[in-house]
């Protein structure tokens, strides 16, 4: 008769171990850290170079374009440098210096206005009215503006301290006339003396004049300045 095999007391079977699943079974992965390749500073280095290219690029595509802008609008000077606006009027003209020796410009000088008398016959016979003539002249060595108008003139006759005729007495209508004299011009103003008096304001007058040989001055006035007495006989 055969034996059997005993176990020990207490002793059960050893218990066989579990079949692996699939998942244990497979083979495992490296974490996704673990994946990433190690960068070196090398690399860094690199790329830290390669971006400091591009922004100097960049700058200096700035301010090339900037010099461009400028110089189209004209602001620019040769050497790049950006210059103030320059105004476009025209110059003032200078005047040309005066000569050595070129006297300032000359004033009017009245002391060189000179005023004549003249009749234009020195004796008249019974039936000849004189004609008498005012001149002004100015003697001066600049241009002088005078008035030569009516309101300026007076023809004055006297025989002795007698006034005769005064062409002011019955002046109508007087007027102003102001005329450039340039050195050396003359104006000069005629009138006919009809051998009659006259009186101030007009006044009647019944007595004439004489003749027969009679003598009488003539003096020419223009505003302030007056002739010297010119004498003339009435036969």
């Amino acid at each position: 008769m055969g034996t059997t095999g005993k176990t020990g007391p207490g002793k059960g079977p050893s218990p066989k171990p579990a079949p692996k699943t699939a998942a244990q079974q497979r083979p495992r992965t490296p974490s996704a850290q673990a994946a990433k390749p190690q960068v070196s500073s090398m690399v860094y280095r690199r790329r830290r170079l390669v971006v400091a290219i591009l922004a100097l690029l960049v700058v200096g595509g700035l301010v090339a374009g900037g010099f461009y802008i400028a110089g189209l609008l004209g602001l620019g000077s040769k050497d790049g440098a950006v210059s103030a606006p320059v105004a476009t009027g025209s110059p003032a003209q200078a005047k040309p210096a005066a000569k050595p020796g070129t006297p300032p410009s000359a004033v009017c000088d009245e002391s060189g206005i000179k005023v004549s008398a003249a009749v234009d016959k020195p004796s008249y016979g019974a039936d000849e009215e004189p004609v008498l003539t005012l001149r002004v002249t100015n003697s001066g060595k600049a241009s002088c503006d005078i008035n030569v108008g009516t309101s300026q003139m007076q023809y004055q006759i006297t025989s002795g301290e007698d006034i005769i005729y005064n062409s002011k007495f019955c002046q109508v209508d007087p007027s102003d006339l102001v005329k450039t004299l340039a050195p050396g011009a003359s104006e000069s103003a005629n009138m006919v003396w009809k051998v009659k008096r006259n009186a101030p304001d007009c006044a009647k007058v019944v007595s004439q004049p004489g003749r027969g040989g009679a003598t009488y001055s003539l003096v020419a006035t223009l505003g302030k300045w007056s002739s010297e007495k010119v004498t003339f006989t009435l036969q």
